[in-house]
């Protein structure tokens, strides 16, 4: 039952790939990630006040889609979360126990002709699948061991 238990709870937290999609359609149900020509990236459900994850020279913003166009997609409030591949803002937040860094929020505004790519975030049900057999099998090895009265 307990083996039932650890499956189940490891398949709902699975692994994601990106699958290309070959037409950009934004219905605010799927998690895509949008790449523009200048490097910048969008990721999450594409909709009217959809919260979304941007990065853009190389700062990690989040925002809030307000107006989703044929030509533009423009976020509001975003705010600062911390600069690629560096973790100083959140450790700074932590330390200093505040909700927020900047008090300044940021808006931004993307053309839709300069995507580039456009990838939908998917659940990899191999490696997902994999990964839950895989620590099933040693939390299940972990605790025989650790019953085993030698």
């Amino acid at each position: 039952m307990l083996l039932a238990v650890i499956l189940l709870a490891s398949a709902g937290l699975g692994c994601t790939k990106r699958v290309p999609l070959e037409e950009p359609v934004f219905d605010g149900r799927r998690k895509v990630v949008l790449t523009f020509k200048d490097g910048s990236e969008l990721s999450g459900k594409i909709g009217l006040d959809e919260r979304i994850e941007v990065v853009t020279g190389g700062r990690v913003y989040r925002g809030v889609v307000a107006e989703l166009t044929d030509e533009e997609i423009i976020l509001d409030d975003c705010r600062f979360v911390r600069e690629v591949g560096k973790y100083t803002a959140e450790q700074q937040r932590m330390a200093d126990a505040r909700v927020k860094l900047d008090v300044e929020s940021a808006s931004f505004v993307f053309v839709r002709e300069d995507i580039e790519r456009v990838e939908q975030v998917k659940t990899d049900a191999l490696r997902t699948t994999t990964q839950a057999v895989f620590w099933t099998f040693t939390a299940f090895v972990s605790i025989f061991l650790m019953q085993e009265n030698s």
